[in-house]
């Protein structure tokens, strides 16, 4: 403060990292941090790195977390407020996020949880919808899937179209699992590829950790937290290509379950100690 006057598309990165500031101390207060996701916020490369540059990003990845905190305080109007500048921005995050929000107040998931049978009737709906929307959805899809492959220098013969239900619901788990994983390290073509794909190395690492974790204390709320990031992985899987799109697409929302499946599942640590009686009585 004060802010320098944004001369050029370039300098609204003053105003990413400053929302991302804000958004740090915002999530203090509201004591949402344990120890594990307070340094996996401040330390995730790709958030310094793509936070500080002139992207929809970061506000999007703001409100969203607003939304969620409201959310979890059961102030719904709050919650909804947030999610308008979501929608305003990008869209498809607005649809991800909605359902997501508006489960996580209805059952009160931070408190109660949502139950692992809720949790399998809820997938099994997602799974019948996705079926039933699938006339709708898959030309749309495929519209999208064409327009990102071109745009990133592909041409459009050559970017296989989904043609049926099945092959939807199939193409989007395994897609939004490579989401998850890409890019390999003998994918990547450059310095920053292969930088980000050291960091995903680490930074799967620490989900399993903390996913392992979660499954142990509280699989109830784990489940879901693994709903979002699975619904979310999907959704972008089907359309993105480009590894460095993929991170900067993913990026949000990984932080999102990091940040909730440690509060909500109360994980302080990523290497869990042993209880007394799982210690040797030389210990």
């Amino acid at each position: 403060m004060p802010f320098p006057t944004p001369v050029s598309a370039i300098s609204l990165g003053f105003y990413n990292t400053f929302l991302y500031i804000v958004l740090f101390f915002v999530l203090y207060v509201k004591n949402i941090f344990t120890k594990v996701s307070i340094w996996f916020y401040l330390l995730f490369p790709s958030v310094a790195l793509y936070t500080a540059l002139s992207l929809r990003e970061t506000p999007i990845f703001f409100f969203m977390v607003l939304a969620i905190v409201f959310a979890r305080e059961s102030k719904i109007f709050k919650s909804a407020l947030c999610t308008v500048p979501v929608y305003l921005i990008k869209f498809q995050n607005f649809y991800i996020l909605g359902p997501i929000v508006l489960m996580y107040f209805v059952f009160n998931v931070a408190k109660k949880g949502m139950g692992l049978a809720k949790a399998s009737i809820i997938g099994a709906i997602t799974f019948a919808a996705l079926l039933l929307s699938a006339p709708l959805a898959i030309p749309l899809v495929n519209k999208f899937r064409v327009a990102m492959y071109v745009e990133d220098g592909g041409r459009a013969e050559e970017i296989s179209l989904i043609s049926g239900a099945g092959e939807f619901v199939v193409e989007g788990f395994t897609s939004g699992l490579y989401l998850l994983f890409k890019p390999f390290i003998w994918e990547a073509r450059g310095l920053l590829p292969l930088i980000q794909s050291i960091e995903n190395l680490f930074i799967l690492f620490i989900l399993y950790l903390i996913t392992k974790q979660a499954l142990f204390k509280r699989p109830d709320k784990l489940a879901f937290w693994l709903l979002f990031l699975v619904l979310s992985m999907s959704v972008y899987g089907l359309v993105v290509f480009n590894y460095g799109t993929a991170v900067r697409y993913r990026y949000p929302f990984v932080v999102i379950y990091v940040l909730f499946v440690c509060a909500d599942c109360e994980i302080s640590t990523l290497f869990q100690s042993k209880t007394p009686a799982e210690q040797s009585p030389d210990s």
